[in-house]
């Protein structure tokens, strides 16, 4: 039987994953001393309780009379993406098919939870796994090396829903991505530039703009690269792309996301040009990087300004100079999209909506992008509107923000006022969010439609009616 945890059973369920992944971790070498993040060492009750409580995790066990055997979690993650965390069966009970059982009442809860994609991790060189996914519909879409594993992370999809036709209320508007990834260009990144614009204009879109990790990032190119040869190699996921757009008359254009400690910036109106001419690029702080763009008439956008992952230290905030920033970014969590509203909302900064696509299969109705009532025809273009705050509107699924609590920041902050970085009291970014009209901490719920008045707050002309 499969039901829901309780959580007078969160101790049973640590037990059965550590014991579960215990046999991957023997199979292939991983200890706690080589991998200590790795699930058979890093689980714990603490762990769990907050999954359960704090992030409200959907969580369910396999019973046989009233042992647990079996287990999994769903991570609800933004553009109608959920994640499969945690898949487990005690060793003495597999081959019985309680896994796949569990597997397939996870494909629907997921359904039900409004989630259109999922995604599984893998220890990449386990093919037993995999061909066993494999089995169930799930496909292969990538892979990547850690520094903190001494094993391959294998990424794998399932497609849930098959994504609806557009809303017609944005008919006769001009339809943009903004925040893409190539596997050319980003270490992240899955889908070649040159399969983005015939799925793109399949789905209703006028252009994308290719935004890459740039040197400072996650980026796919060497560093130890000459600088002409970074940015041939840099420039080649966009070129694909631009090529293929070309051949079927859909439009694709050139952009740049760069980071700095976890703070990562779009950036708009350059091209090879502008990058080939400034081989100091690796030594730019921020300031000079928005500088030199403004002066070749370009634009820059935070992105994702208050992005919790466990790879960021302390969330930047860069309020100055900027056009505006990424307000809602479908790959990332509810509680970081509202949060930026807000934070928008207090500085009356612009904003803008994207998807940060890494792979073809997330391109769906879960996605978010930018309208315009007349199309963009250039970088430079898009730049200019930005500059002259021609705010975009904006679209992203409104189930995103569906089930939210109060607001949290788990972070230390740091912003950039008056030219200089201040360390910032958590109490005062409440105060951002109450002023926004938004609830925080402990609150079980937002209020009705407030993501909807803040982006109306915000207007200009973004927010669709």
């Amino acid at each position: 039987m499969i039901r829901e945890i309780k959580e007078t059973e969160v101790k049973e369920c640590v037990e059965v994953i550590r014991k579960s992944f215990q046999t991957v971790a023997d199979e292939f070498g991983i200890t706690k001393e080589n991998a200590p993040r790795f699930t058979a060492f890093a689980t714990d009750e603490e762990r769990l309780s907050e999954q359960l409580n704090g992030e409200h995790r959907p969580m369910y066990g396999y019973f046989l009379e009233d042992k647990l055997v079996g287990y999994y979690s769903l991570a609800i993650m933004g553009g109608k993406t959920c994640e499969l965390n945690n898949l487990s069966v005690l060793p003495e009970f597999r081959h019985k098919g309680i896994g796949g059982e569990l597997l397939k009442h996870a494909f629907e809860k997921g359904k039900e939870l409004g989630c259109n994609l999922m995604r599984i991790g893998i220890v990449d060189e386990n093919k037993v796994l995999r061909k066993w996914y494999e089995g169930y519909g799930v496909e292969h879409t990538g892979s990547m090396k850690f520094d903190f594993f001494p094993f391959t992370a294998g990424f794998m999809m399932k497609r849930l829903v098959e994504p609806k036709p557009w809303d017609e209320k944005e008919a006769g508007l001009y339809r943009y991505e903004t925040h893409l990834h190539t596997v050319e260009g980003s270490a992240c990144g899955v889908t070649p530039g040159r399969e983005y614009p015939a799925i793109f204009k399949e789905r209703g879109y006028d252009g994308i703009f290719i935004t890459d990790h740039f040197f400072h990032g996650n980026t796919r190119p060497s560093r130890e690269l000459p600088w002409p040869e970074y940015v041939d190699a840099y420039m080649k996921g966009y070129e694909e792309a631009k090529k293929a757009g070309d051949e079927i008359g859909f439009k694709v254009f050139f952009g740049i996301e760069e980071n700095f400690e976890g703070d990562e910036f779009m950036i708009y109106g350059v091209d090879k040009d502008f990058l080939l001419a400034h081989p100091e690029i690796p030594h730019w702080t921020r300031e000079d990087m928005i500088k030199a763009v403004h002066e070749a008439g370009g634009a820059v956008m935070q992105a994702h300004p208050f992005r919790d992952r466990d790879y960021i230290k302390k969330i930047h905030l860069y309020p100055e100079n900027v056009e505006g920033i990424e307000g809602i970014n479908t790959a990332n969590t509810a509680n970081d999209n509202l949060a930026a509203l807000c934070y928008a909302l207090h500085f009356g900064l612009m904003i803008q909506a994207g998807s940060d696509t890494h792979f073809k299969w997330a391109i769906g109705d879960g996605n978010g992008g930018i309208l315009y009532e007349k199309p963009i025809t250039s970088e430079l273009d898009y730049a200019d509107r930005l500059r002259r705050r021609e705010r975009p509107k904006i679209f992203y699924p409104e189930e995103l923000f569906e089930g939210l609590g109060g607001l949290k920041v788990k972070l230390p902050v740091e912003i950039h006022r008056n030219g200089a970085w201040e360390d910032m009291d958590l109490e005062e970014i409440k105060q951002w969010f109450l002023e926004a009209g938004a609830t925080v901490e402990d609150a079980p719920a937002q209020p009705e439609g407030i993501v909807h008045e803040i982006v109306k707050k915000l207007k200009g002309r973004e927010g669709l009616e």
